[in-house]
């Protein structure tokens, strides 16, 4: 929808952002992008980004894990599972039944720390009957705020320069109202939702 809309969908490492004259430059590691606006909306990678610009983020980082394993054709997992006293989540997936252990709370890089999905895991063979292991065990870093809000709004030094990330474990289902809430702004118009909660000024002066 994006590209039929007449957008560019391009993938590369960001350097850095700089201001250039009305608008901002994108240093890429394939070359760059002059554009009028920036969003920075690269989860737990945003703070370091914005570190050039004078910009001290509060960023943690909330850990996650999970793991994939063999479905039971004879008795398959329809449903997901939450066992909120166990602290794991089952779930159907097309590459079988994935078990997902609790938040990890460490800096976004830290070695890896299996001790919470290798806990669970025997609890959830308990509950639900699959099979061996498929694959590596996943680790992703989820961006998250003292307040547990997120970061949608207008820089408060720069010009033409937006903050869109923070948004935890929900940025999957909360990401397309954060898109739109920016998009709404750049055009100079009002927002779907309330975002004053969410002024990347309530940290940064």
């Amino acid at each position: 929808m994006f590209a039929a809309g007449g957008g560019t969908i391009r993938q590369s490492g960001i350097r850095r952002i700089e201001p250039h004259g009305d608008g901002w430059r994108v240093q890429l590691a394939d070359g760059e992008i002059a554009a009028r606006h920036v969003v920075v909306a690269l989860g737990p990678w945003s703070a370091e980004l914005l570190q050039p610009l004078g910009y001290r983020v509060p960023l943690a980082f909330e850990r996650g894990y999970h793991q994939h394993f063999v479905s039971n054709p004879a008795r398959k997992l329809l449903r997901p599972i939450h066992d909120a006293e166990g602290g794991f989540l089952m779930t159907p997936m097309e590459q079988g039944v994935r078990v997902t252990s609790g938040v990890e709370l460490t800096a976004r890089d830290a070695p890896s720390n299996f001790s919470q999905l290798e806990a669970v895991v025997p609890m959830a063979r308990s509950v639900v009957e699959f099979g061996d292991a498929l694959g590596e065990r996943w680790r992703g870093a989820r961006p998250t705020l003292p307040d547990s809000l997120p970061m949608i709004g207008a820089a408060p030094r720069h010009r033409g320069l937006w903050f869109a990330f923070g948004n935890q474990h929900v940025g999957f289902t909360t990401g397309p109202g954060t898109g739109a809430a920016i998009a709404a702004m750049i055009a100079g118009d009002a927002p779907p939702f309330e975002v004053r909660a969410f002024s990347p000024a309530r940290y940064i002066a």
